[in-house]
């Protein structure tokens, strides 16, 4: 095990790693290219009556998208639940009356989202509801086909399994905020035990702890959360998210401090690194198409950043002038380099309607 100071990044590993920066805002990367990142445009906003926002968004290979959230209409809260077909947009009708977190769908006619103890399933024609049971709150989902679907919660120390048939809970060696099924027979999951990473790997039988390295902790009571995590490739896999705490600023007020955290398994061993800096925790990561991954950094205005090897490049993300921007998902249409991003933006200031509208964005 190997514990080194790189450029202002404390860093924790078992394999090298590459020199890295830090700033106020941006925890850890490796070195910066001079080339922008791909532009990230509004290619949606909703014009729904009411608030609506979309937690998570997911493509099938045809360029078809599916999207799930809520919406709000006269102090009244329903699932909400946005198709694109490639040409147009439309909301399915009849979404199931609560707020859904997550959403996988292997055809369009095989959709699942998932709300409080619940899944629902749309047959392209009507929803069918099935329990998980009450302490069951999928956080995420993901499918390798339709008798293959994977759903964690992060306060469950199991996971939920689709077979085709029925759904069955499968004991997990930690708890799993964050699920990437990436083949059939294969899932990594992650999340947090104790206070240290945990990422589990799904083997077609059973889900086994990948050995990780502990962190060096910027303050005894931080508390570590793992809010996402991507396969690449059997040796090319990313967890992401952040260590938090309480402290107390230079004029001895109370406050809340963050940095990042950023994982990479290479098949044999962990890079593990912790930002020096306070920054927004990194909340979502997806493989880019070209064997790199697209973090996203924070919720608020968040920042992109396209990794390959090494490289960090930061992305603009557009949004309309006078607005902010909240992104809560990231997706890629497969076997493209087409990312998707789901979220909402709200008027800027404090104005009397700050109505929340669900927004979708894409690379460009």
């Amino acid at each position: 095990m190997r514990i080194a100071v790189l450029a202002g990044v404390m860093v924790l590993g078992l394999a090298s790693v590459p020199p890295a920066a830090a700033s106020a805002h941006q925890g850890y990367q490796g070195r910066r290219a001079e080339a922008s990142a791909p532009v990230w445009k509004p290619a949606r906003v909703n014009t729904l009556p009411g608030d609506d926002v979309l937690n998570d968004v997911t493509v099938l290979g045809d360029g078809s998208l599916w999207a799930a959230g809520h919406r709000v209409v006269n102090g009244r809260q329903r699932g909400l639940v946005e198709r694109f077909d490639g040409r147009s947009w439309r909301v399915v009708p009849n979404s199931p009356p609560y707020e859904l977190r997550a959403v996988t769908a292997t055809s369009g006619t095989n959709v699942w989202v998932f709300g409080e103890g619940r899944a629902a399933r749309w047959n392209g024609r009507a929803w069918t509801t099935i329990s998980l049971g009450g302490g069951f709150s999928a956080t995420d989902a993901d499918a390798t086909g339709a008798k293959d679907i994977w759903a964690v919660a992060e306060s469950s120390a199991t996971a939920r399994h689709w077979t085709g048939s029925s759904w069955r809970s499968v004991r997990l060696p930690g708890r799993a905020s964050a699920v990437d099924a990436y083949k059939t027979g294969v899932a990594w999951a992650a999340g947090v035990k104790g206070n240290r990473p945990s990422i589990m790997r799904w083997n077609g039988k059973s889900w086994t702890l990948v050995p990780a390295p502990a962190l060096i902790l910027p303050a005894p009571d931080a508390v570590v959360t793992i809010q996402d995590i991507a396969v690449v490739g059997s040796k090319n896999v990313w967890a992401v998210g952040g260590v938090g705490w309480e402290g107390a600023d230079e004029q001895g007020d109370d406050v809340n401090f963050g940095r990042t955290l950023v994982m990479h398994w290479n098949g044999r061993s962990w890079t593990v690194s912790v930002g020096a800096a306070d920054a927004q925790p990194y909340t979502g990561v997806e493989p880019d198409g070209r064997g790199g991954v697209w973090v996203l950094q924070g919720h608020w205005n968040p920042t992109l950043w396209q990794v390959t090897g090494s490289t960090w490049r930061q992305a603009r993300l557009v949004r309309k002038p006078g607005t902010d921007a909240v992104v809560f998902s990231v997706a890629r249409r497969p076997g493209t380099t087409t990312m998707w991003g789901a979220g909402f933006t709200v008027p800027q200031g404090d104005p009397d309607d700050p109505s929340a509208n669900g927004t979708f964005w894409r690379t460009q």
